[in-house]
């Protein structure tokens, strides 16, 4: 591939969503007055095909990055560096496997009079947008449009977060648009500051994230110190970090089945890729940054866990559950190295992949039961593949080799210890032993318990156990393990993005 031809597939890897989503409303719109059949049957194939079209555009650049082939579309800001292009092929894998999983889902939802069909095509062309979104902000090498981006990630998942379209659905999505477009506002300001201090230093450049990246040493101490103040507030809502996490077990209880993969896998994670673009060098500036944001993250992963550990409702158990996750993140990029940072990169793949397994598995029991009760599902006879899928996914996030967060959590663990944080490394730990004990008991208490004696049961409880898995979730599951595989190769991609933090002598 010509350098001129590889410069297009950032850019690409934007369009072909954003095409696949506008492709859905309008064939969605044209089968409105079509027969019941005939719109399930139709819905989602655009979001579908692109994102798996992305995918492949995404492995390929992945590959000529690694070749050494420079991956910028200067005039539209775009740059693709390790932990973007890591990002965006995540987005466009989970986009091909959580979209295609709820075409099956939403169709049993349909013929069961949960859902209407109508809806569909702004569910699914809301996705594919998502995904265009997501890629737009993970490959951005733009100040403000970065801003952009991730509010653009808040806008098209609001109504999606609101498809059932019950009490409960509309005070979800109420709250999620609520409480993100607020901290979000401030983040933009923040943003605008970090501008304002960096032109005097960069002068027209001051625009560019790369440039700013170079420059944390020579930027004013107060003005770093409030902007990453707002950044933190304004991009940690949407990111899940406590105290600004509220709307997130919410959002994810009301998310329909395969969307919620997309949107637990990537929602949160890209908000902290803004951050990792932009925190490194107001941290170097002003090092009390980087102490603030440990401590949110401390409080984050041990408050998340403490909650999951409370409920009885599965998915906001596995909601409180990301809260804890996200916290682990955030403390990488505290730390203000390349090791952290890199690191924290690792484990937004690790949790992102991890996570979606495990929504993909408890939205198929929640459906097929009725409920997300847990104490509800406990005794039923649930496919054995859910089963066994939520326990790797249950064994992996807690951190159990080999697979991906064993390693993400690892290199966490040591850089925190490195740094000079030992009680900040302790948390960590302990969030690790309380996350796979809580994801244990609930997974055990679902899938192991036997049924009462005597107990009723319906037909399709009867032949739950026999339903084979879904080749795009067990498609899931071999990404999960591949991940967990190739630590080295995961960790020499994302510190090459991590190098932003070596330009300050880290």
């Amino acid at each position: 591939m010509t350098p001129m031809a590889a410069s297009w597939l950032p850019i690409l890897l934007i369009l072909i969503p954003a095409l696949g989503g506008c492709l859905e409303f309008l064939t969605g719109r044209r089968k409105a007055g079509s027969d019941q059949a005939e719109a399930v049957s139709g819905a989602g194939r655009w979001a579908v095909l692109s994102a798996g079209l992305d995918l492949v555009l995404a492995v390929v650049s992945l590959v000529m990055l690694q070749s050494g082939h420079s991956l910028a579309f200067g005039g539209a800001f775009l740059a693709a560096d390790g932990l973007g292009l890591t990002v965006a092929t995540m987005a466009s894998l989970l986009g091909l496997i959580g979209l295609g999983q709820a075409r099956r889902h939403l169709a049993k939802e349909v013929a069961a009079g949960r859902a209407e069909s109508a809806r569909l095509p702004m569910l699914f062309g809301c996705s594919a947008l998502f995904v265009a979104a997501v890629n737009w902000a993970a490959l951005n090498d733009h100040v403000i449009l970065l801003y952009a981006a991730v509010e653009l990630t808040t806008i098209v998942t609001i109504l999606p977060v609101a498809f059932y379209r019950r009490r409960t659905s509309w005070e979800a999505a109420y709250k999620y648009a609520l409480l993100n477009t607020i901290g979000l506002t401030g983040g933009l300001l923040g943003l605008a500051v970090l501008y304002g201090a960096a032109a005097p230093v960069l002068g027209g450049q001051a625009f560019s994230l790369t440039a700013l990246a170079a420059a944390g040493a020579e930027l004013p101490p107060r003005a770093a110190a409030l902007a990453g103040a707002l950044i933190l507030c304004g991009f940690g809502t949407k990111a899940g970090l406590v105290p600004m996490h509220a709307w997130l077990p919410d959002a994810y209880q009301e998310s329909p089945g395969g969307f919620i993969a997309l949107f637990s896998g990537v929602g949160t994670k890209i908000a902290l890729v803004a951050m990792a673009r932009v925190l490194p060098p107001l941290i170097a500036a002003a090092p009390a940054l980087g102490t603030a944001l440990m401590v949110v993250a401390g409080i984050s992963m041990l408050v998340g866990i403490i909650c999951a550990f409370g409920q009885d409702n599965l998915l906001r158990l596995l909601g409180y559950s990301s809260v804890s996750q996200m916290g682990y993140i955030a403390l990488g990029l505290s730390l203000g190295t390349a090791a952290g940072a890199a690191a924290a990169g690792y484990h937004i793949v690790s949790h992102g992949l991890l996570k979606a397994l495990l929504f993909l598995c408890a939205s198929e029991v929640c459906q097929a039961a009725g409920t997300a009760r847990i104490s509800a599902l406990a005794g039923r006879r649930h496919p054995r593949w859910a089963g066994t899928l939520f326990l790797l996914g249950a064994v992996g996030l807690g951190g159990v080799p080999p697979l991906p967060a064993f390693w993400s959590k690892f290199q966490i663990f040591a850089a925190t210890a490195q740094a000079g944080h030992p009680w900040a490394a302790g948390v960590a730990v302990l969030t690790s032993l309380l996350t796979i004990t809580t994801l244990i008991w609930a997974g055990a208490r679902i899938f192991l318990s036997h049924a009462e004696e005597g107990g009723a049961q319906g037909p399709e409880e009867g032949t739950a156990a026999a339903l084979p898995v879904p080749w795009l979730v067990a498609a899931l599951a071999v990404a999960v393990f591949a991940a967990g595989l190739v630590p080295g190769w995961m960790t020499a991609l994302l510190s090459r993005s991590a190098q932003i933090l070596t330009a300050m002598g880290v």
